[in-house]
């Protein structure tokens, strides 16, 4: 990861949580009919050691206070080794948000969604997210094929 990664992934103090990183990946997707976003986030690292080191300095920095200052915890399930959800108002006007945070194996994982509309997205659907995520990661560690998939 370069200085311009860092800067984005681990936007604290000297990009802490960056230690040890390796690669740095999002992409955003948008869906039109109710203005709903979701964006994946992934860090690489070189061990496990060292994503379980950026694991508590990159949610309690920063991702955990993605869905606002009022947001409430919730569960997400038994997926990767380490996991924390939160689900508040991430916008001016109230709108909806989640962020996610993941640790699988060697990797850091986010989904950070949100809507234009209340109701717009839900717990289940935030949790739903983050799973395929973890399950892809998974995947492509073992050196599977890739099957992780939403429903429907």
């Amino acid at each position: 990861m370069d200085k311009l990664y860092r800067s984005q992934a681990c936007p604290i103090k000297d990009n802490a949580g960056c230690e040890d990183s390796r690669f740095y990946g999002a992409s955003t997707f948008r869906h039109d009919g109710d203005a709903a976003t979701v964006s994946f986030l992934i860090i690489a690292y070189d061990s496990e050691q060292a994503a379980r080191k950026a694991y508590d300095v990159l949610w309690d920095g920063y991702y955990g206070k993605r869905a606002g200052q009022r947001a409430r915890t919730f569960g997400i399930g038994p997926i990767g080794e380490e996991r924390d959800a939160r689900f508040g108002s991430a916008g001016y006007n109230g709108e909806p948000g989640a962020v996610t945070q993941t640790r699988v194996g060697t990797t850091l994982l986010w989904t950070e969604t949100a809507s234009a509309n209340k109701g717009g997205i839900d717990e289940d659907q935030v949790r739903d997210l983050a799973t395929v995520l973890a399950e892809r990661a998974r995947q492509a560690q073992n050196g599977d094929v890739p099957s992780a998939a939403l429903e429907g």
